[in-house]
């Protein structure tokens, strides 16, 4: 996995709990149960509501992802980190939740649409700090990038956000949406491009396709 480790949101799931209340946790203890999601719900919220682009999602996804932490903490051995291996669940659990809902409604591709123009101002003011320097300096700086990233096509937005701000790579974001590398970095040029063309000249947005 490559990422910047200066990443707000790549820290947030870099957060350990203890031996102790992991522990506790993993015997079913509630109140250490109380305590990972404590820890983890800003991290997996935000990475649902960048992924799926609305709140309804970042809900559901926080729900699912929580019960199923808690049903699959008995068999989770410490191979990675438990910040990392929660992540992992939140990633599925946000593509489940956007291959259910396609299936029940149009959903504007990128495949189809180059890019929305349709571009209305956003009252958001949450920054989304990103893997990517450059994007998270922007994230940070510009109000308006949160309502560009809501008018991106989904599957647009679900790659750009998992290459630029939690850091996964062109190959294993592939591997996750069932696509090839190639088409990873071609989504993400393209969504950096529609990002660039609305921000002032001075706002730039550099590319990261070249990365792996």
């Amino acid at each position: 996995m490559q990422a910047n480790n200066g990443s707000i949101q790549y820290q947030r799931f870099q957060i350990q709990v203890s031996e102790k209340v992991l522990k506790m946790a993993k015997s079913g203890d509630r109140q250490a149960h109380a305590v990972l999601y404590q820890t983890y719900s800003n991290a997996v919220y935000t990475l649902a509501l960048g992924i799926c682009g609305n709140p309804e999602c970042a809900e559901d996804v926080l729900h699912n992802t929580y019960i199923k932490l808690i049903n699959k903490l008995p068999s989770f051995e410490g191979r990675a980190p438990l910040g990392m291996w929660l992540r992992q669940i939140a990633v599925n659990e946000s593509l489940m939740y956007l291959r259910k809902h396609k299936k029940h409604k149009a959903v504007v591709s990128s495949d189809q649409y180059d890019f929305i123009e349709d571009y209305q101002q956003s009252d958001c003011d949450q920054a989304y700090p990103a893997s990517s320097v450059d994007f998270t300096h922007q994230l940070n700086r510009q109000a308006d990038i949160q309502g560009l990233l809501s008018k991106l096509p989904e599957d647009m937005r679900t790659v750009l956000w998992l290459k630029e701000v939690e850091g996964y790579t062109h190959n294993e974001i592939a591997r996750l949406v069932d696509k090839t590398p190639s088409y990873s970095k071609s989504v993400v040029s393209r969504a950096l491009q529609f990002l660039r063309e609305r921000l002032a000249p001075q706002d730039d947005l550099s590319y990261s396709t070249g990365k792996q």
